[in-house]
């Protein structure tokens, strides 16, 4: 009986508690915080298959996505880049994983000095600069493209993948 009574009073002080609708905004926050992980847990499965098939940290793992991921939202722009970056959650925080670059220095930095046969050559150069800069070997690019690649080609839409590699040519 005092257990039914307790439970009652519980109710009761529920229902009647003026910060009701706080308790709405509460659970509207812990959907949207529920679903912001979910995005980062399956983002996360990429980094993980990164960072697992090719030795990286994820610190590793997030610049190279991040700086591939910027070579081709660059090169393809906003209308192409958005069908990847709707199958892959999560891509804000890649993209911005990508280190900063200084335009003047490395092989970016001469390239850009060169004119117009410099700039078709320089996207793929500031990707070989970033992934110095992340402790990466260039020699790490192309599988991290195909891996990139095979998620796209199981969690994207029809031709996804197709854009990720022509915004990608320029390193290919």
């Amino acid at each position: 009986m005092k257990s039914m009574t307790a439970t009652l009073l519980t109710i009761s002080a529920l229902l009647t508690t003026p910060a009701s609708a706080g308790i709405l905004d509460q659970l509207g926050q812990a959907t949207a915080t529920a679903n912001e992980q979910t995005q980062q847990a399956e983002s996360s499965d990429l980094v993980g298959t990164v960072m697992s098939q090719l030795g990286l940290s994820q610190t590793q793992a997030e610049g190279g996505l991040g700086s591939l991921l910027s070579l081709a939202q660059s090169s393809l722009g906003s209308n192409d880049f958005s069908s990847i970056a709707n199958s892959i959650p999560g891509i804000d925080g890649l993209l911005s994983a990508a280190p900063e670059l200084d335009s003047d220095s490395g092989m970016s930095g001469l390239l850009s000095q060169a004119g117009g046969f410099g700039e078709s050559l320089q996207g793929g150069a500031m990707v070989y600069d970033a992934f110095e800069k992340l402790g990466i070997s260039k020699e790490l690019a192309a599988p991290m493209i195909d891996i990139v690649k095979g998620y796209l080609d199981t969690n994207g839409s029809t031709g996804t993948s197709d854009l990720l590699m022509k915004g990608l040519n320029s390193i290919l």
